[in-house]
């Protein structure tokens, strides 16, 4: 009973480790499809110890398996034996939660496939001369799954023509009509509808 319990708590523990080492991309993606995203950056303070929760994860579940799979203890008879577990506890369950969690590890790596296509928007003929581009810095964003976050958060926004947004520079390039939207909605949309904080904006 009391390896039953470990074996549980085994499980429980991978699952979670392995959630939450990817809790930085797959809210933004949950974000997305949803159409809420206010609470996004908040998960953000995740991405520094996905290292350290992988490894976690991967010791384990290497316990997890080493108990399922050692060799049985003999009993009095000499023999080994081999008792049938079920439900919860059978191999076929660890390899479930096994495949679970490498699918949660490695979310960050195929994020931007589940993400829903961008908006594409036609460009209208208008004066040039209220075309502007803006560089905005933002803090909070972690994969490739943010920058779709960004892109069709600003997109959406009558006025917003174009938007190219880096993740690794921690920048959004948006070009925009200055008639229809000014700089500080642009910014006010990005942190109210995303949850990532703009940090500087370049004109």
């Amino acid at each position: 009973m009391i390896s039953e319990k470990n074996n549980k708590a085994l499980l429980g523990s991978g699952l979670l480790l392995s959630l939450t080492s990817s809790l930085c991309c797959i809210t933004p993606l949950l974000a997305l499809i949803s159409g809420t995203g206010s609470t996004v950056a908040a998960f953000s303070w995740a991405e520094p110890l996905r290292p350290y929760l992988l490894v976690a994860t991967i010791l384990v579940l290497g316990i997890a398996f080493y108990q399922a799979y050692k060799p049985k203890q003999k009993d009095e008879c000499g023999c080994a034996g081999e008792e049938r577990k079920k439900g919860l506890q059978s191999k076929s369950f660890l390899w479930i939660v096994a495949i679970l969690s490498l699918s949660l590890s490695t979310f960050p790596y195929y994020a931007k496939y589940l993400q829903p296509k961008p908006v594409i928007k036609s460009i209208a003929a208008t004066d040039s001369t209220h075309i502007q581009q803006a560089i905005i810095s933002l803090s909070g964003m972690n994969c490739e799954a943010c920058e779709g976050h960004v892109n069709n958060a600003l997109l959406h926004k009558k006025g917003v023509q174009q938007v190219n947004t880096s993740y690794s520079n921690g920048t959004s390039t948006v070009k925009f009509d200055s008639t229809i939207i000014s700089l500080s909605q642009l910014a006010a949309t990005i942190e109210n509808e995303t949850g990532y904080k703009v940090t500087y904006i370049k004109n």
